[in-house]
Order: structure tokens, then sequence, then C-alpha cells
């Protein structure tokens, strides 16, 4: 005489099922971060020893329409050389974020906040600020840095505003690595630059870049 429940699975193979399902599904986000551990080493936390010290709210007129480089000027607190991956800009506000051009190692530079920049067959050339390149920024291992010293002397070259328009920073992102460990130091650095015709707008930029802080 047949039971009035066969061919339903039971209760136990319901949940025998359901565990195989899970442990199917998070093998994939195993696996996802094993290779990123494989990828990049151990992922530091907080930004670790390296930061980029941006100072007070800067802004100015690009009314001759050429890229704009700025100063990044970069401390290693830490006794590793720390390496650097990359670069990101971010902007945060009603205004465009500007478009990098090139990341670069400068001397002699004098200045801060942003200057028209030229290119020089190598790299570009701060007009007015110094700065002489000396070779790409990224894949260069920064060494400790002392307290009271101007930081390692980097630059980011971006492309210049559209005419009538400006563009906003708000924060470097510096990618990074001190042996296996990798990190992401984001630092306030507030600079806004506008185009011809866009002068009145600099206050403005300015005041949009400081309220993110």
């Amino acid at each position: 005489m047949s039971s009035d429940t066969a061919g339903v699975p039971s209760g136990n193979w319901l949940r025998g099922r359901w565990r195989q399902r899970r442990v199917i599904l998070a093998a994939p986000a195993t696996l996802v971060a094993v290779g990123a551990f494989l990828l990049w080493g151990p992922i530091g936390f907080g930004n670790g020893p390296l930061g980029v010290e941006g100072g007070s709210t800067v802004g100015w007129t690009d009314v001759g329409q050429t890229p704009a480089a700025f100063i990044l000027p970069v401390d290693n607190s830490g006794a590793g050389p720390a390496v650097i991956d990359s670069v990101d800009l971010v902007g945060g506000t009603r205004y465009a974020t500007p478009r990098l051009l090139g990341l670069e190692v400068v001397g002699d530079a004098i200045c801060g906040g942003a200057w028209p920049a030229r290119a020089d067959g190598t790299g570009y050339a701060m007009i007015g600020c110094g700065g002489r390149d000396r070779g790409p920024l990224i894949g260069r291992s920064i060494a400790h840095t002392q307290p009271d010293s101007r930081g390692f002397p980097a630059a980011a070259v971006v492309a210049a505003p559209r005419p009538r328009t400006c563009w906003v920073i708000t924060k470097i992102v510096v990618h990074y690595h001190v042996g296996l460990r990798h990190y992401a130091a984001t630092d306030l650095f507030e600079l806004a630059v506008c185009g011809r015709s866009a002068g009145a707008q600099v206050t403005p930029a300015m005041n949009a870049a400081a309220a993110t802080s």
C-alpha cells in the first residue's frame, strides 16, 4: 500500500540540497577573493603611511586654455619605500572633474596650486613655476620623507577647462603598495580652474570645492 507522501522530498533532503546550493554559490565569491589576493597582495587598512598635503583651496582662470599642472606633495611617514600604482582625481561637485593627462616627478618647483603647463618633448614643464620633468610618477618608489620637508615632488597634468566652464577637484586618491600590501590613500585637495570668459565663476567653483570637505 503506497503512502500519501510518496514522491515528495523529505525536509532533511531539502535542507541538504539548500546547504549544497549555498556552498556552490559561495565558491565564485571565494575564487574572486583569492584571485584579488594573488593579483594585488594583502589590502592595507586606511590610508597607510602615504599622504598628499593639499593645503588651502586654490582657484584661478586659465585664459590661455593650456593644460594645467599642479604640485602633489607626497609624504611617506613609513620606514619602507612606497611604490605609486595610480592616482585618481575626485570631483563630487556640479562642476566637471578634469581629464588627467600625466603624472610626473618634478624638480626645482617653487610654487603650489595650478600653473599653466606645456609639453617639452619628454613630459611637461610648469610655466613660471620651475618644476623640471624627471620622469613618470607611476612605478616610482618613494622613500621616507621628513615631517618638516616639502614632501616628494610630484605633479599632475590635466586638460584645460572648456571656455566659459570650470573644473573642480576635491580629493586625491593615491593607490600604492609597500611590499605586498596595497593601500588607497584619500586626501583633501581643493582646486578650481575656470576657462576663458569664466572668471566670474572662480569663487563659486572654489566654494563648491570647499563645501565638500
